[in-house]
C-alpha cells in the first residue's frame, strides 16, 4: 500500500522540489539578467520559463532535461501552475479600481475598446493565411476570436510592475495605463465566454445560450451579494483598528475557491471566478492592497515562476523556421500597430502630449502572463496548434520587450 511517507512518494516529492528549485533558480537568474540590460525583472521571469523548455535547455541537455521535468508521472507543475494562476487572477481583479477610471473615462473607454477591436478586424484579415499554413482544430472563427484576442490582450500585472520599476504608478500615464488595462481586460474575459462556447464542439446552441446566462447571472450576483456577503462578514470578525485577519483572510480563501469552481463548472474556466473574486474585493481599496501585499510575493514569486516554465514546457520555439519566422514577425507588427498604435492615436486625439501618448501605447501593448493563459486555454481547447502556439508566444515575447525601454526613454527614466 502506499502511504504518504512511502518510497515512491518520496521519490516523486524531490522530483518535485527539485523541479521548483530549478525554476526559481532560473526565474531569478534571469530575472537579474534583464533588469541589467534595462529590461523589466518581470520579463526576465517569463523568459526563463520559455528557456527552460525544449526550446533551450531541453535542446542542450535532452537527458537532464528529461530526467528534471519528465521524471514525475503524472507531471505536477500542471496542478500548481493552475493554482497560480487562480491567485493571479485574485490579485489582478483587485487592480481594478473602479474609481480611477471616472476621471479619465472619456479617455479610458475609447481607448480600451479600440485597442481590441482593432486586433480582432487584423486577426480576421490574417487568418485565411494563417490557416492554410498552421490549421487549428476547431472553427474558423474561434481561431479568429483567439488570434485577435491575443493580439489585443494588456497585461495588468507586468504593466504594473514595469511601471513600479519606474516610479511611474502615480503619474496621469500610470493611471491611464492601468486604467485602460484593467477595463480591456474585464471586456477580454467576458469575450472569453463566448469565444468558449463556439470553440468547445459540437457546438450547442442551448448549451452556449445556459453558459451566457449562466456567467452573466454569476457575474451581477458576485458583484452585488458577494461583495455585500463578503464585507459584512469583514465588518463582523476584523477589529475596527485592523485591515484584516487570519480567519477573514481564510473566509477570502474559501469565497475565491467557490467562485473558481462555479465558472469552472458552468464551463468558462475557473480564472474567470477567480478574477471575479478579486473585482468584488477591488471596491474596499485598503483591504484589497492589504490583502493583495499579503499573497503577492508568494504568488508571484513561487507559483508565476511553475506557470511560465509550464507554458515553456509546451513550446518548442525551434517549430518555428522558414516561412514561420515571418508569420512570427508579422503577427508582431500587426499586434503592435493595432494595439498600441491604437492606444497612441487615442492618446493624441485625448490632446496627450506625444512622447507620453507613445508611452501609453508601448505600455496596452504589453501582453505579459496573460497571453500566455489565453495561449494556454487555446492550446487546450484544441483550437491552435502546438506551432501556432510557439509562433504566438515568441510574438509575445518580442512584445515584452518593446515596453520597459521605451517608456523609460521617453519618460526620461533612469
Amino acid at each position: 500500500m502506499q502511504t504518504a511517507f512511502s518510497p515512491s512518494t518520496e521519490s516523486t516529492v524531490v522530483h518535485l522540489f527539485i523541479q521548483i528549485a530549478t525554476i526559481l533558480a532560473a526565474s531569478k537568474f534571469i530575472g537579474s539578467i534583464f533588469i541589467r540590460v534595462g529590461q523589466s525583472r518581470s520579463i526576465g521571469e517569463i523568459f526563463a520559463g520559455i528557456l527552460l523548455g525544449p526550446s533551450l535547455f531541453g535542446a542542450l541537455f535532452p537527458e537532464t532535461f528529461k530526467w528534471i521535468f519528465k521524471s514525475i508521472t503524472p507531471p505536477l507543475l500542471p496542478w500548481f501552475s493552475h493554482v497560480g494562476l487562480v491567485l493571479a487572477l485574485f490579485l489582478i481583479g483587485m487592480e481594478f479600481d473602479f474609481s480611477k477610471l471616472r476621471p479619465d473615462l472619456n479617455k479610458v473607454i475609447p481607448t480600451a475598446l479600440v485597442s481590441l477591436i482593432l486586433p480582432l478586424l487584423g486577426a480576421l484579415i490574417l487568418t485565411p493565411w494563417l490557416w492554410s499554413i498552421m490549421p487549428g482544430g476547431g472553427s474558423k472563427l474561434a481561431y479568429t476570436l483567439f488570434l485577435g484576442m491575443i493580439m489585443a490582450i494588456t497585461a495588468i500585472p507586468i504593466m504594473g510592475r514595469i511601471l513600479m520599476e519606474l516610479n511611474l504608478t502615480q503619474s496621469r500615464l500610470g493611471l491611464m495605463a492601468i486604467s485602460t488595462g484593467a477595463l480591456k481586460d474585464l471586456i477580454t474575459w467576458l469575450l472569453l465566454v463566448v469565444v468558449v462556447g463556439v470553440a468547445r464542439p459540437p457546438f450547442s446552441g442551448i448549451n452556449f445560450v445556459y453558459m451566457i446566462i449562466s456567467t452573466a447571472i454569476f457575474i451581477v450576483l458576485t458583484l452585488t451579494l458577494g461583495r455585500k456577503i463578503i464585507f459584512a462578514i469583514k465588518h463582523r470578525i476584523v477589529p475596527s483598528n485592523s485591515q484584516t485577519t487570519g480567519s477573514f483572510i481564510g473566509v477570502l480563501l474559501i469565497f475565491l475557491m467557490l467562485l473558481a469552481a462555479t465558472t469552472a463548472h458552468i464551463g468558462v474556466f475557473a480564472i474567470l471566478g477567480a478574477f471575479l473574486a478579486g473585482v468584488a474585493v477591488s471596491a474596499d481599496r485598503p483591504l484589497s492592497n492589504h490583502i493583495s501585499s499579503r499573497f503577492h510575493d508568494l504568488t508571484f514569486h513561487l507559483f508565476l515562476p511553475i506557470f511560465f516554465t509550464y507554458t515553456g514546457l509546451r513550446c518548442d520555439l525551434t517549430l518555428v523556421k522558414g516561412s514561420l519566422v515571418g508569420a512570427l514577425l508579422l503577427v508582431t507588427i500587426i499586434g503592435t500597430l493595432l494595439c498600441g498604435g491604437a492606444a497612441f492615436i487615442c492618446g493624441i486625439i485625448a490632446r496627450i502630449p506625444v512622447k507620453e501618448s507613445i508611452a501609453y501605447g508601448f505600455l496596452i501593448n504589453t501582453p505579459g502572463l496573460m497571453v500566455l493563459i489565453l495561449l494556454n486555454i487555446g492550446l487546450d481547447l484544441g483550437v491552435i496548434s502546438n506551432t501556432l502556439f510557439a509562433v504566438l508566444v515568441g510574438s509575445a515575447m518580442l512584445r515584452n520587450l518593446m515596453p520597459t525601454p521605451s517608456v523609460r526613454s521617453l519618460m526620461g527614466k533612469t
